[in-house]
């Protein structure tokens, strides 16, 4: 018999991305101790500065610098602070990317987000919709990721860097980040997307997050690679545990420790297709103010990884 564990604060199943108020840092930092580096864009801060879908679409994903060279300014500014960097710190840049909305997320506006949390996310559907196991998105979903890849296309001209050799792409192994990644990049897409298991949303109880087995994601998406020791079947979700905001700072660590550890990516820019409520727990590991991510919504964060010493 299954119980009932409903998200608080609810989060993931919610378009708009929930609640404004962070889960705290929770984890002790093990490779490196990471850290936001403000001045390229609004979103990051030092003050709350969330913008609006709409608004961020129109701000070059809401970077600072309006000039027509300001893409290569931020190549030129990051360079530079790799350049000047000692003991061993980096710096990335990230662009977080929530899926657009899936079945689970017009259920539990379709229901309520009380009732959603009490009754219909533990379920597979209503009979008339289904979200449950590791729901499609829907129109409005593609339409959704389909305009990030419309700003990204209005900002070729500008040469942003989204080019293989300076970018790499990872995302989350449910259906929904994967079709919100191939429908935010379509014919831009210039490397081969990574499924790292630990981008995923909340495992657990809710049936939206259960995700399919290995070989269903490969016959889905052909065009990625799956990490290493991927399991064929979710061994992660169980109908009667919901996973922690540290179980899921445990992993965000993991996977960013992984990223710039000493076999981690070469690239400067990493594309994350992902879920609110991991990228909720992954802005609290990078120290970035709370920030709330709706459906499709994607934001950029300039990321400096600190080696932590033996003795810290």
């Amino acid at each position: 018999m299954s119980i009932h564990i409903p998200d608080d604060p609810p989060i993931a199943a919610i378009e708009s991305g929930g609640n404004s108020q962070s889960p705290g840092f929770l984890v002790k930092p093990k490779l490196f101790k990471y850290e936001v580096v403000q001045g390229f864009f609004i979103q990051n801060g030092p003050e709350p500065k969330y913008m609006e879908f709409e608004d961020m679409l129109q701000r070059s994903f809401g970077l600072i610098d309006t000039s027509p060279e300001r893409w290569n300014n931020l190549r030129r500014d990051v360079a530079k602070l790799q350049a000047q960097a000692t003991d061993g710190v980096q710096y990335k840049v990230f662009f977080l990317g929530r899926h657009g909305q899936g079945w689970h997320n017009f259920g539990a506006s379709k229901y309520g987000v009380d009732p959603w949390e009490e009754k219909w996310t533990f379920l597979n559907g209503d009979g008339e919709i289904t979200w449950g196991p590791d729901p499609d998105l829907t129109p409005l979903g593609v339409s959704q990721a389909r305009a990030i890849q419309a700003c990204w296309k209005s900002q070729l001209p500008f040469n942003p860097p989204i080019k293989a050799s300076e970018m790499h792409w990872l995302v989350s192994p449910l259906t929904r980040t994967g079709q919100t990644l191939l429908e935010s990049w379509g014919e831009l897409l210039g490397g081969t997307p990574e499924i790292w298991e630990d981008w995923r949303e909340i495992y657990g109880s809710h049936t939206c997050d259960k995700r399919s087995s290995k070989s269903v994601i490969q016959s889905k998406f052909p065009l990625f690679t799956i990490e290493p020791g991927f399991a064929e079947e979710d061994e992660l979700w169980t109908p009667d545990h919901r996973e922690s905001d540290l179980s899921m700072q445990i992993r965000s660590q993991r996977a960013l420790d992984r990223i710039f550890g000493s076999n981690g990516l070469s690239e400067t820019y990493i594309s994350i297709t992902a879920h609110s409520a991991i990228f909720r727990n992954t802005l609290a590991v990078l120290r970035h103010q709370p920030y709330p991510l709706a459906t499709g919504e994607m934001i950029p964060v300039v990321v400096r990884a600190i080696p932590v010493s033996e003795s810290s």
